[in-house]
């Protein structure tokens, strides 16, 4: 409500400006109507970060609120469950991929009316997916759909990942001149694609909001430009999950990413090892994920092919993957142990694949969210342990895990 009344206090002002004070004061339908406009072409949302991806409330066919995906490198996907839900007729659309490696049958439907704050787009198709695997990354945080290329194509948006705001403006409606670096960037497909070098490396990478990580970089440019043996990347394991299943990738660190008039250094890359999947594709190099990009404030301008990043706070902030080097999934009503990078802490400490983790630190894990566990397994200081209760094959047993670096 206070983010309304100061809105509208802008809008009266910028109405006095354009129609002249009188009309804005003596005429309030004219003045409220003026403002309902300027409230459309311009207004924010906030955002939950989890996982690395920004989550947003979407309305559909007046319906909700659903808790969606914005993403970068998606169009319009929803669960299964909410097609059900709505009521909505699912035809078949055949099978796909994802990022993950196992291909999945795709439904498609149609949503009379979605709405993101105040966008409103009309008969907008949806691909229709079973999201029964998502409680291997979000837990029992629901994940409900994804959201796109249908709201980039309309609207400049401009992601503040220090407030967690996401502010929305009509193309027509935005000029930009601050001093940001802004990247031209081509669109082949469905992703923004910019030019970039990775340790003096030159490729195409999608800016992808989805990716999860820093830097993602697919197969074919991994082994053309022989990253395996340049960065001395041994330890592998499963680094994240999409439609699909899980991603497999080596884990290393590079010294400087250069993109788009501007660079980030020490940041953890991802090598994949998929053999199938979107990570096979020599099309593009690889994909900027959230680790990079909240190091800014992007905005995406896909009316006239640019994106501009600005330097906020968290700039050169050091990053960091999963001190346990322990991908955790949701098992029942408890975490489960679905991979264990050898040479790791948790290796170290015992953990085994298909524990049953019963506790994390005393705290049963029917009580934790596994996102944001996975977000302190990283960000907790090197050297800080955390103790474990597993349980095998009906046996219980504790586990001391030593967080630190491997890269």
């Amino acid at each position: 409500m206070v983010r309304w009344f100061a809105n509208l206090i802008v809008a009266a002002l910028w109405t006095g400006v354009m129609f002249g004070s009188e009309a804005a004061v003596g005429s309030p339908p004219a003045a409220q109507q003026a403002a309902a406009r300027y409230e459309e072409a311009h207004f924010t949302v906030p955002f939950a970060l989890i996982d690395n991806r920004v989550f947003v409330n979407v309305r559909l066919n007046g319906k909700g609120p659903f808790h969606f995906i914005l993403d970068t490198g998606a169009s319009a996907d929803m669960d299964e469950h909410v097609a059900r839900q709505l009521g909505l007729k699912v035809e078949d659309a055949g099978e796909g991929q994802g990022v993950g490696q196992a291909k999945q049958r795709f439904g498609q439907t149609l949503v009379a009316k979605f709405q993101l704050g105040y966008l409103h787009l009309d008969d907008v198709p949806f691909i229709v997916t079973p999201f029964g695997d998502s409680s291997q990354v979000f837990g029992t945080e629901p994940v409900e759909g994804v959201i796109g290329r249908e709201v980039f194509e309309r609207m400049v948006v401009t992601f503040d990942y220090v407030r967690r705001t996401l502010a929305f403006t009509e193309p027509d409606k935005f000029v930009y001149s601050r001093s940001g670096n802004v990247a031209q960037f081509e669109r082949p497909r469905q992703i923004p694609v910019i030019e970039g070098t990775l340790d003096g490396v030159p490729g195409k990478f999608g800016v992808d909001t989805g990716a999860r990580s820093a830097l993602l970089l697919y197969g074919p440019f991994c082994l053309n430009n022989r990253l395996r043996e340049k960065y001395g990347a041994t330890l592998e394991g499963v680094t994240g999950w999409g439609f699909g299943g899980p991603v497999r990738s080596l884990l290393a660190r590079a010294h400087e990413f250069k993109f788009g008039g501007t660079n980030v250094r020490d940041i953890v890359i991802r090598l994949s090892t998929q053999n199938a999947g979107l990570t096979t594709s020599s099309a593009v190099a690889g994909l900027i994920g959230p680790d990079v990009l909240s190091q800014f404030d992007v905005t995406f301008d896909y009316a006239r092919s640019r994106i501009i990043f600005e330097k906020n706070r968290d700039y050169g902030r050091h990053d960091s993957y999963d001190r346990a080097d322990l991908w955790m999934g949701q098992s029942g009503k408890v975490f489960a142990a679905v991979d264990v990078i050898a040479g790791g802490p948790a290796y170290d400490a015992g953990v085994k694949i298909g524990d049953k983790i019963l506790a994390i630190d005393s705290k049963s894990t029917e009580l934790l969210v596994l996102p944001a566990v996975r977000e302190k397994m990283r960000r907790l200081p090197a050297g800080d342990v955390v103790h474990l209760l597993l349980e095998t094959a009906g046996k219980q047993r504790a586990a001391a895990i030593k967080l630190r670096d491997l890269v």
